[in-house]
């Protein structure tokens, strides 16, 4: 075994200039109103995750997508 893990994070929209550059304000807030919190992703919502998935707690962890989203698609 080599110790190499593979896996996916696939975030929901998150609040950055990536992705108000592709949005309007009305999908943007359309957006938000899907979340049950009621606002979009921050990147300080994403990064704990990545941070575990590079740590040896995740050994365990791989072929995944890991879908970090505020619950977007489950509604």
């Amino acid at each position: 075994m080599r110790g190499i893990t593979v896996n996916t994070v696939a975030p929901g929209p998150v609040d950055t200039s990536f992705y108000h550059g592709q949005e309007t304000e009305d999908s943007a807030a359309f957006a938000a109103s899907r979340v049950p919190a009621r606002r979009l992703g921050r990147i300080e919502d994403i990064v704990p995750l990545v941070a575990f998935l590079a740590s040896p707690g995740s050994q365990w962890i791989t072929a995944q997508t890991i879908f970090i989203n505020g619950g977007y698609i489950a509604r």
